[in-house]
């Protein structure tokens, strides 16, 4: 059974990466993928018996309940703010601080990745991508939670089996 849990948990950080690509080309998460990651937590977890899953609902609540403050204070899209209950079931309690942090980092160097393709003026490219955020307000902040909660849920997986 633990496998099986390995499969999924990996299963989930490379649908995590989808995620944020699809999120990066068309500012969206689609419903079906927060349903999916949702699935994988069901089955990676339950292989083991849920052995942890007061710290999962905890860490699924916790950040629901982030992305639905920020959702309202139009910081995150919905999908993004959806996104958040199955990604904290699937990293847990335990996960929580190393993704913070991750995030926390990746947030920063986006923000300065911003700034400075604005300061430099770039139209095209990755550094075009960056300066649209700026002038449209969009970010597709799946691509941050998804650069923070890959490798946790991988090191996770490779902790378990």
């Amino acid at each position: 059974m633990a496998t099986l849990s390995l499969i999924a948990q990996l299963a989930a950080a490379a649908l995590m990466a989808g995620i944020a690509l699809r999120d990066a080309k068309q500012f969206r998460i689609p419903n079906a993928a927060v349903l999916a990651m949702l699935a994988l937590y069901l089955v990676a977890q339950g292989a083991l018996l849920f052995p942890d899953w007061t710290g999962d609902l905890f860490a699924g609540v916790l950040l629901f309940a982030l992305g639905l403050v920020m959702w309202l204070l139009r910081a995150l899209g919905a999908g993004d703010a959806k996104l958040m209950f199955p990604l904290g079931l699937s990293l847990g309690a335990s996960g929580l601080m190393p993704f913070a942090i991750l995030l926390m980092l990746v947030s920063i160097l986006l923000y300065i990745a911003i700034l400075i393709s604005r300061l430099l003026k770039s139209e095209r490219g990755l550094g075009g991508w960056f300066s649209r955020m700026k002038t449209e307000g969009r970010v597709p902040y799946g691509v941050p939670l998804a650069l923070a909660s890959v490798p946790v849920l991988i090191v996770q997986a490779l902790w378990i089996s």
